[in-house]
This record gives structure tokens, sequence and C-alpha cells, in this order.
């Protein structure tokens, strides 16, 4: 955790200069890390309010909800844009259909028990 935790006070200064990260009290909502996984092509998150975030080693993420109505793609431009799982998700982007291709192969790979 105090990997994570320099990471992200490293990251954090580097966009808004020199913020320091402090701990949240104990009566804050403070979402954390509950399990990580890092395969070849990314690290997958699972955070304690249920997220899933995978991020890419090119800098995109993907973000699945807890309650499976919507998913995030941030492209390595860093452009934001969230879908309802009811709608046509990929559409035109072939690098999003790719990387969730990876996310849904590495899901059901840590489902069942199969890392490669």
């Amino acid at each position: 955790m105090k990997h994570f935790r320099n990471y992200l006070v490293e990251q954090q200064k580097k966009s808004e200069g020199d913020a320091s990260l402090e701990p949240a009290g104990p009566d804050e909502n403070f979402v954390f890390i509950k399990k990580w996984v890092r395969t070849k092509h990314a690290i997958l998150f699972r955070l304690s309010n249920q997220t899933i975030q995978i991020v890419f080693y090119d800098q995109s993420e993907i973000l699945l909800t807890p309650d499976e109505r919507y998913i995030t793609y941030v492209d390595k431009q860093c452009n934001r844009r969230t879908w309802n799982f009811d709608d046509t998700l990929v559409g035109n982007n072939p690098e999003f259909a790719k990387r969730l291709r990876y996310t849904r192969e590495i899901m059901s790979q840590l489902l069942t028990g199969n890392r490669k």
C-alpha cells in the first residue's frame, strides 16, 4: 500500500504542483484498492466500492461499475467517455474494442483461476 500511496503522491504533485495527499478521516467514504493483478498489458484493480479499473500501460483505462450498468473508457489522450451497458459500446472505436476484449479475457481468467 505504501508503494501505491507514494506513486499517487508523485502523480498528484506532477499534475497539481506541490499538493499533498492527505489520508481520509474515518468519517469519509474512502475508496481503496482491495486487490490488484499485473498482466502483460495492464494492471487490474478491484476497489473497495466494487469498481473494477483496468489501467493499460499506454495510459488508457477501462472502469466497470459494480452494478454493471456503466463502462467508462479513457483513451491515450485522456478523453473520457461513459456508456450504459445497453448502448452499442464499441461503435467505430477499434482501440476501445481491443481493450474491452482484453478486459473480458482477463476477468474470465481470474474468475476461473486460469492465469497464463
